[in-house]
């Protein structure tokens, strides 16, 4: 493919913002400005082509709006309904036989990374997140685990450790398998890639560990000296989350506060086992979540404020769209430009027949791999980390699942170990542990945390368990 003018703004684009995330800069004047030049150069000429570039700022946004508005909505109803338990002191009462087991900060990080990682690999991680945040979060907070080791915890063991292996559903798997042009090695890959998720869950959450010990503080309500309830002091710019959560200090309870913190843990229980029964899966089993979050919001409400339960549910949501929308309002313009990379989302910008720019970019260097295992292994796995980028991870297995098909073509390469190499990088970067737009950004919202600041955290753990995966992978296999 030659590259036209289009294609460079894009890859010029996609560096600057990469590289202004790593050195802690805003990205959204680059997203924004990329995307105008993108439809200005596409649509060519003077002033044709800056009314297209202009338009094109407004169409991408809006389309990334629509690809995220699930997230946000779920965001909104899970945030209202814990606000409405919060108004009884629910919320409190839910967490105490959790306390038992998490007994402090260090404990609680290894609780979530376990418990996200076996639900998320039931559930996906969009319906299994809303869980974790509604029962596990506020009882880490309380145990001195600050927001950002949370977060970290979460996106590991869900969007990383767990989405990369799809163990129980095996979409992933297959979709490689079929892109290789070999759909009879689905379960080579699919034993791979479980192997491999967990050495890059294993590195990376280890890692990730020793990095956040130190900002680990004493469990709330446990003085040295008096027993007075003793508040978390976090780490400078997470205050900020722990004000927004507000889980402490706690809070007197209200009537029927054991009542709706039995019936909340109940409901969600009964939503795990309709999944199991209904074989309910990805979005509707997000679905399912958030309608569920949704009416005990409404039921909270109503119980606590009666006659005025009409006006307060429109409050309790609009807490939920606001703190959404605080946090996903400066996503969508750098999603918007990522999105772009695939033929169905350019499309839907930039009209019939546009290009998807990235994979475009990613599919003419495929040539320049060498033949080499090594070589080849490490290429796989970057292209699909680059192919992540555009934060949808499994949109890149059928460029890493291809590229494993052609370098094992009359070479000898286990073309099983090459796509499970290619999966665990598009999937652990777009899926996503280090991309700020990707579906990182609900666990950042129930977290209270920047999601750029989150991918920031989690790049140099994750890089270093794919880099130790995927050699492995070429000594074992």
């Amino acid at each position: 493919m030659s590259w036209d003018a289009a294609h460079i703004i894009y890859a010029l684009g996609a560096v600057t913002v990469v590289l202004a995330m790593l050195f802690r800069k805003g990205v959204i004047i680059p997203s924004l400005v990329t995307t105008f030049l993108l439809g200005w150069a596409y649509k060519g000429g003077l002033a044709d082509g800056a009314i297209a570039g202009l338009a094109a700022i407004y169409n991408a946004n809006i389309m990334a709006a629509k690809e995220l508005f699930s997230i946000i909505l779920l965001i909104a109803f899970m945030v209202g309904m814990l606000n409405a338990l919060k108004e009884l002191g629910a919320d409190q009462k839910m967490i105490v036989p959790i306390q038992r087991l998490i007994i402090n900060g260090h404990v609680a990080y290894w609780v979530l990374v376990i418990a996200t990682a076996l639900l998320s690999t039931a559930f996906w991680p969009t319906p299994a997140i809303p869980l974790v945040a509604a029962v596990l979060i506020p009882a880490a907070m309380r145990a001195g685990l600050p927001p950002m080791g949370i977060a970290i915890a979460i996106t590991l063991a869900g969007q990383g450790m767990a989405l990369a292996a799809d163990a129980l559903m095996q979409v992933a798997p297959a979709l490689s398998a079929k892109a290789a042009g070999a759909p009879q090695i689905v379960g080579a890959i699919w034993t791979k890639s479980i192997v491999l998720t967990l050495i890059v869950g294993g590195v990376s959450t280890l890692v990730s560990y020793v990095l956040i010990a130190k900002t680990i503080v004493k469990p709330a309500g446990k003085s040295a000296d008096a027993g007075d309830t003793e508040p978390l002091i976090f780490a400078e710019g997470e205050a900020e989350a722990a004000a927004v959560l507000e889980f402490m200090p706690v809070k007197q309870s209200q009537p029927y506060a054991v009542f709706f913190a039995l019936f909340t843990v109940c409901m969600f229980v009964l939503d795990v086992i309709a999944m199991i029964v209904f074989d309910i899966k990805g979005g509707d089993a997000g679905a399912l979540i958030g309608g569920t979050a949704a009416m005990i919001m409404l039921i909270a409400t109503f119980v606590k404020h009666k006659g005025d339960a009409f006006e307060e549910v429109g409050e309790r949501l609009t807490e939920g769209f606001g703190f959404a929308i605080k946090i996903m309002g400066s996503i969508i313009p750098i999603a918007a430009f990522f999105f772009m990379g695939d033929h169905e989302h350019s499309a839907m910008v930039l009209g019939q027949g546009a290009p998807g720019f990235l994979f475009d970019i990613v599919d003419s260097v495929q040539a320049y791999i060498p033949h080499n295992e090594f070589i080849a292994a490490f290429g796989v796995m970057l292209v699909g980390v680059l192919c992540g980028i555009d934060g949808s991870g499994f949109a890149g297995l059928p460029i890493t699942g291809a590229l494993a098909g052609a370098l094992s073509h009359g070479t000898g390469m286990d073309t099983s170990m090459l796509a499970a190499v290619g999966q665990m990088g598009s999937i652990w970067s777009g899926g996503g542990t280090f991309i700020a737009w990707s579906s990182l950004v609900a666990v950042a919202a129930f977290a209270g945390v920047s999601p750029i600041e989150l991918a920031r955290r989690n790049f140099l753990p994750v890089i270093a368990g794919l880099i130790i995966a995927t050699f492995i992978a070429v000594l074992v296999w």
